[in-house]
Parts: C-alpha cells; structure tokens; sequence
C-alpha cells in the first residue's frame, strides 16, 4: 500500500483514492449501527460499498507483482501483513476486556477489519501461480460465486471473503499491466464514470429498503435456499458486477493531481483502516451515537467522521502506530542477497542439453 508525492517517488492519485476510500471504510462502520432508522445514511451506505472494501482490495491489487516470492518478499510479507494481524489482534482483546470484561483471542477468527490482511497474504502468495493462468479474473468470479455452496468456508480465516474478493484483487492488477491505460483516462470513460455513479446513486436510493446489506459482506455462505441456487449465484454476481464497475468509476474520477491535505494524508491509508475499528467501538460504547437522527446531526456525523480519518491518517499518529502496523523484526531474518535470495538458496542449476 504505497503513496505521497512525486517528490518522493509517489503517485497522488492512488494516495487520493487510499485516503478517500479509507474514510468511507471508517464512515460505514461508523453508520452501521443506524442504517435501520436513518434513510440518508442508509443511502449512504450502500451507494458507497465498492468505493470502501472494493477499492481497497483493488489498490491492493495495484501494488501487488507476479514475480516468485523470494526471501526478501516472504519477510515483507510477514512484517507488514501478518505480524501486524496479530499484534492489532491483541489490541482488539484487551479493548474487549477493557470495556465489557470479555476475553476473546482473534487467531482464526479476524477482529473487526483484520480480515483484510489474512486475505491480503493468501491474495499476495497465490498471484504468481494465477499469473500463469490464461483467464485468472474469470475464474475467480466462477470461484466467488461458487463458494457461496460450501458451508466450509465463512468467517474462519477469512476464506469467504479471501475467495469472494479475489476479483477485486485481480482486477487492480490487471489495471497495471496495461488495463488501466484503457479505462483510467480518455473523456469517454470520465462521462461513463459519472453515467455509472448517477446511476448507482438513484438506484440504491430508490431500493434502500429492499437491498439487503448483508449480501456486501460476503462473508458466510449463501443462506440455506436450496430451492433457488441459482438466485444466490445471480444476485453475487451482480454484487460483483456492479461493485467493480463502482469501484473504476470512483477511481476514474477521483482527481490524478497532488491534494492538499489528502495527498499527504493517503499514505496513511493502511493506518486509517486498521486503527479507526477500536476508535470506533470505544466512541460508540461511550454514547457517542446517541445525538444523530435528523438530517443536520447526521451530517455531523459525516463530518466527525472525516476528521476522525484525517487525525489516524496523520504523520503524528503513524510514527507513534508504526510498531503494530508496520512492525520491522531484522533481528528475525538473515540477511539476503542483492537478488532477494537468503543464504544457502542457490539457483537451480541451468542444464544443457546434451547430445541425441
């Protein structure tokens, strides 16, 4: 999850949509606790799902390359995803016991957010081999829809989620091998950005009501509805669908200039999503959603939410967070080589083909 300023060697754009994107992660969690009594923030919730999970999976995606995974990799890996599942994993347990005299240990069942990072190493380690693949996004759609079936895969280490937005993850990588040179620029895919935000805005309000959230999440099988599979593979893929086509047209017109104040902010993204959950618990357990009901509290609201993702997104507040969420261990690791390789692995050796 890279991002700031040219001058550092990075891209404002993708810093825009890592600091937008996480602040409507944080603004639908905020809101969720409303969504049944608070029409506006119910529309608000829907009309901004795939610009939330979707596009952070498929920033994810961007970032993520093909090449073997060496050692140098391995151990990035290790420090930036999955030591940090667990060290914000025990933050979650001593909040718990802290305000409600809970003890609960999250290994394989993520905390609040977590999730994403148990994904993103699964996402990480499998892209070499479906590089190989001819049409590895299409069979990661036939994947998300076929594993709503297998009661086996749910909450537990994410796999639900692992399998059901792997789409998103591939399709950001797609976008940097060349996709994104054919749908991020050009003035007929700007007027086709606006067409499809337009369109899910009315939609999603016209249907508040009858769309049911919980089938954004995929986080669980399909529920038990053996007579109609087909329905539950049909309205998935339309999750799908319409989630990547929301998710390109937010990125398509969020601005590719340096923000004041975003830019900045956007590469804090990470610390933005992992932090704002037990900022959030702690502030709703303390009453803090009590107030909002009409409109202008709920726009308070809003805006308390962005400002809340400003201050976690801040140089501040990431140099004091960096030993959980970008903890480093070299004492752990030996030292490799210039080509990423650690001692005593040694290259295959190259066989000539002798005579016939």
């Amino acid at each position: 999850m890279a991002g700031t300023s040219r001058k550092a060697g990075r891209e404002p754009h993708w810093d825009n949509v890592r600091f937008l994107s996480g602040t409507l992660v944080a603004l639908g969690h905020a809101v969720e606790p409303l969504l049944a009594q608070a029409d506006g923030l119910r529309w608000l919730y829907l009309v901004t799902w795939a610009m939330r999970v979707p596009v952070f999976v498929l920033v994810a995606g961007y970032f993520s390359h093909a090449g073997p995974l060496d050692a140098r990799e391995l151990r990035r890996l290790t420090e930036s995803v999955l030591l940090p599942y667990l060290l914000l994993g025990l933050v979650h347990t001593v909040q718990l016991y802290w305000l409600y005299g809970e003890v609960r240990f999250f290994t394989h069942e993520p905390a609040w957010g977590l999730w994403f990072l148990l994904s993103l190493f699964v996402w990480r380690m499998l892209l070499p081999y479906l590089a190989m693949l001819r049409h590895p996004t299409a069979l990661s759609v036939g994947c998300a829809l076929a594993v709503g079936h297998l009661d086996g895969f749910d909450g537990s280490f994410s796999s639900a989620r692992t399998v059901a937005f792997l789409p998103f993850f591939l399709l950001g990588w797609k976008l940097r091998q060349g996709l994104g040179e054919r749908l991020l620029h050009g003035i007929t895919t700007r007027c086709a950005a606006f067409a499809v935000l337009a369109v899910a805005a009315v939609g999603c309000w016209a249907y508040r009501e009858g769309l049911d959230s919980a089938w954004l999440a995929m986080r669980a099988p399909y529920a038990q509805t053996a007579e109609a599979p087909v329905r539950d593979w049909a309205v998935r893929a339309a999750v799908l669908g319409c989630g990547a086509a929301v998710a390109l047209a937010f990125v398509r017109l969020v601005p590719k200039r340096k923000l004041p104040y975003v830019s900045a902010l956007g590469a804090g993204g990470l610390y933005l999503y992992l932090l704002h959950p037990p900022v959030l618990r702690a502030l709703t357990t303390a009453g803090w959603l009590d107030w909002v009901g009409t409109w202008p509290s709920q726009l308070a609201l809003i805006a308390l939410v962005v400002a809340l993702s400003a201050v976690l997104a801040s140089p501040p507040v990431r140099r004091v967070a960096r030993p959980l969420v970008q903890p480093r261990l070299p004492w752990l690791y030996v030292r490799t080589d210039g080509a990423g390789r650690a001692p005593g692995a040694e290259r295959a050796p190259v066989r000539t083909p002798g005579p016939s």
